[in-house]
């Protein structure tokens, strides 16, 4: 009887352990989950959820994290509402789940370059890469296929990263070396000038010989690769891991252009552009920055100072100016307002290069030799007030401090939003 107790006892006691167990499964299973979602939207950081599950045996910490990705990239493919976004969340989860789910992945692959809404987009490079000669799909993209989706391209830096991903394919399968210089043939036919295509060119190096009746190929490629180290051109770095918005905002900005009415909406336009394009493209940051300083018509815009006050100690340019030459510009500009926009302008700059205390104090001194009335240059006189106890300056940091008190004591206009002719009207 007793022993039948016993028995009873430890079933139930085993029991109210695997419920228990199971509770707190399920449960971490679903705080992972929530966990991981909100990771994901505050700093798209994927991977340090592990610590939550941290106490459970391997098997079941590795199912509970498949489970939490798995949502995380199908939340984030739902999510996604432009195209190369959309088109990039869907090759994500297809990549994913390609183990457990081959049919289903596949399946999503082959709508990115068949489903006429995808094929065409930036990055569908990616599912056309993964499917280069993929016999275990129901759709392998052929070469002649891979070459006319390249065609469609326009970015360079999607360009690049196509030809990459290809070679990876046909590493992966190991495929034979006329195989390679199939795949490689446009670049011989329309070479690339740039040096990150050395890895290309010194693969068909490599590869031509082994093939008969293809060392010519071996001869142009190293001829390519020389004419390209004399070039000296290549796809920065800051190009190829440039976010999809980069070419977005590219092309919006290339609108601007385009419609410009007047000659200061150029000169904003091609601004933003030649400071968008900075560390990307410096051959078209560079000229657009010589059009607006050679122009006539631009250099003479009531904005001019806008591309000088972006070019103030940018040491990556020839054209930098120097803080005595930026404070001759200033002194060129009559109108109030574009006055102080000028001295913000130039302000932003020097954040921008982390400039030194010094070198602010010696850009924003003069304004306190100058009778200022407008409230907007608050924000430049705090500036100095900091700078000057960084130098240990008391007395520059007093007077900045005076007009700063001026501003609270008195009323004075702001130059930017108009109000002294605003008040004057009414």
């Amino acid at each position: 009887m007793q022993r039948r107790l016993k028995i009873k006892k430890t079933a139930v006691l085993g029991t109210a352990v695997f419920v228990v167990a199971l509770g707190g499964y399920v449960l971490s299973d679903a705080i992972l989950q929530q966990n991981t979602l909100q990771l994901a939207k505050s700093s798209e950081r994927e991977g340090e959820y592990a610590h939550l599950v941290s106490w459970l045996p391997q098997d079941a910490k590795l199912a509970i994290e498949y489970r939490a990705k798995y949502l995380f990239y199908q939340t984030r493919m739902n999510r996604a509402r432009k195209l190369d976004a959309k088109v990039e969340a869907i090759f994500t989860f297809a990549d994913y789940i390609k183990v457990k789910d081959p049919k289903g992945s596949d399946e999503m692959m082959v709508s990115l370059v068949t489903n006429p809404e995808y094929k065409d987009s930036r990055r569908a490079y990616r599912a056309y890469a993964f499917l280069l000669l993929n016999d275990k799909s129901r759709h392998p993209v052929q070469i002649r296929e891979f070459h006319d989706y390249m065609k469609t391209l326009k970015w360079e830096e999607d360009i690049y990263y196509a030809w990459e991903e290809g070679q990876k394919r046909l590493n992966a399968m190991r495929a034979k070396d006329a195989v390679y210089l199939d795949f490689y043939a446009p670049l011989l036919e329309n070479p690339k000038p740039y040096t990150n295509y050395d890895r290309f060119y010194t693969d068909i190096e490599r590869r031509a010989p082994k093939v008969e009746g293809k060392q010519e190929l071996a001869e142009r490629a190293a001829r390519i690769k020389a004419d390209n180290k004399a070039g000296k051109r290549w796809l920065s770095q800051d190009l190829l891991r440039a976010p999809l918005e980069y070419r977005e905002r590219y092309q919006d900005v290339k609108q601007s252009i385009a419609e410009a009415g007047t000659p200061e909406e150029l000169v904003s336009a091609l601004t933003s552009l030649a400071v968008l394009t900075r560390g990307k493209d410096d051959a078209e940051s560079n000229a657009t920055f010589d059009r607006l300083l050679d122009t006539p018509e631009l250099k003479n815009a009531s904005n001019a100072y806008l591309p000088l006050s972006n070019l103030l100690l940018y040491k990556k340019s020839k054209r930098q100016l120097s803080v005595e030459q930026y404070h001759k510009v200033l002194e060129g500009i009559k109108d109030p307002r574009n006055l102080y926009l000028a001295w913000e302008a130039g302000y932003q700059q020097l954040l921008n290069e982390k400039a030194a205390p010094k070198v602010m104090m010696e850009y924003l001194a003069p304004l306190l030799d100058q009778e200022i009335k407008y409230r907007d240059y608050a924000l430049l006189f705090r500036e100095i007030a900091k700078q000057a106890e960084a130098l240990k300056d008391a007395d520059k940091a007093a007077r900045a401090n005076r007009f700063l008190q001026r501003v609270q004591d008195i009323y004075m206009p702001s130059v930017v939003m108009d109000d002294e002719n605003f008040n004057r009207l009414n």
